[in-house]
């Protein structure tokens, strides 16, 4: 049950089974040390003495045994968008972590696979030579050799796996995470690519 302090209005869960046989149980908000009175909900129908419901303005009246301050409640932070954000998951439409409303995609501007794009459906993409999500089959690209990660909030950021040719962004090799921008070039080995970041907004919901 959740039970209302009727000073403050916290909101606290209790385990209404702890009333046992007692028609009321008496409490003391942890938030604002108001002392109240809780009617066993179980005995709410049956006629109750109106004293009980009063509220203790004394605390020392109390008795020493007090039952264990029941559990905040945490507040509700459901949104809008985290709604909307579910709603396309479980129609198939969106992958988790993946922000909503946005496509990316990779256009090789270089390479073995020149004049090619591949859709990043993940919010982890590994670009290798022969291992991870975007193969280039470029020589001079190592094994696992770049990072490219798309965040909650839209960003996106590359980072390279300790590759032996190194990634370069605008022409230098970076050293750590660095963001790119839409129609932004990095490169890696002999193959160049282009980030295409598109809003679709597709699938409102109202």
């Amino acid at each position: 049950m959740i039970v209302v302090c009727p000073a403050c209005q916290a909101r606290f869960q209790y385990d209404d089974s702890r009333f046992g046989a007692n028609r009321t149980k008496r409490f003391k908000c942890p938030k604002c040390s108001h002392v109240f009175e809780v009617i066993n909900p179980a005995m709410a129908q049956l006629p109750l003495d109106k004293t009980l419901s009063r509220p203790y303005s004394d605390p020392a009246s109390m008795p020493e045994a007090e039952p264990t301050p029941p559990t905040p409640v945490p507040a509700a932070r459901t949104t809008a968008k985290r709604d909307r954000e579910a709603m396309l998951v479980a129609a198939g439409l969106h992958v988790p972590g993946m922000p909503p409303g946005l496509k990316f995609t990779l256009a090789f501007l270089t390479g073995p696979h020149a004049s090619t794009v591949q859709v990043l459906e993940q919010p982890q993409t590994i670009i290798g030579r022969e291992e991870g999500d975007v193969i280039t089959r470029d020589p001079e690209t190592s094994r696992r050799h770049a990072l490219v990660e798309i965040h909650k909030d839209g960003t996106v950021w590359i980072s390279d796996q300790q590759s032996t040719n190194g990634t370069l962004v605008n022409g230098e090799r970076i050293t750590g995470a660095v963001q790119l921008v839409s129609q932004q070039e990095f490169t890696c080995g002999n193959s160049t690519f282009m980030l295409l970041v598109r809003n679709t907004d597709e699938f409102q919901l109202h």
